[in-house]
């Protein structure tokens, strides 16, 4: 990822609004089928290195898109809980795994014994 690479932040307008605050300058309010539909547009764009997306928006994504998201190592996608989320929507993606996606190395030691 570049010094040039931007944030993105996708998702419901109370997600959007605390990334804003903490000075993303690149957001969209979305629901879930249309925050699936831009996720995809914005998984093309050479100039984003990390989107965080609403998990509610996984709800919204057909195999197409859960596929480019799955396979895409820049931009990293991650998904953070949105409001309400239930326990098992919460911690879908571990940090474990999106470190193996992006760098491609397991962090995950065999226990010796």
């Amino acid at each position: 990822m570049s010094q040039l690479d931007k944030t993105v932040v996708i998702g419901e307008e109370s997600l959007t609004l605390g990334f804003r605050l903490a000075g993303i300058s690149e957001w969209y309010n979305a629901s879930e089928r249309e925050g699936a539909e831009k996720l995809m547009d914005l998984l093309k764009r050479e100039d984003i290195g990390i989107i965080i997306a609403s998990s509610s928006l996984r709800r919204g994504m057909d195999w197409r898109i859960e596929n480019a998201v799955e396979s895409s190592s820049k931009p990293i996608v991650v998904f953070v809980p949105s409001r309400g989320a239930g326990e098992e929507e919460a911690g879908e993606t571990s940090l474990r795994e999106l470190i193996r996606r992006s760098i491609g190395i397991n962090l995950q030691q065999q226990q010796q014994g």
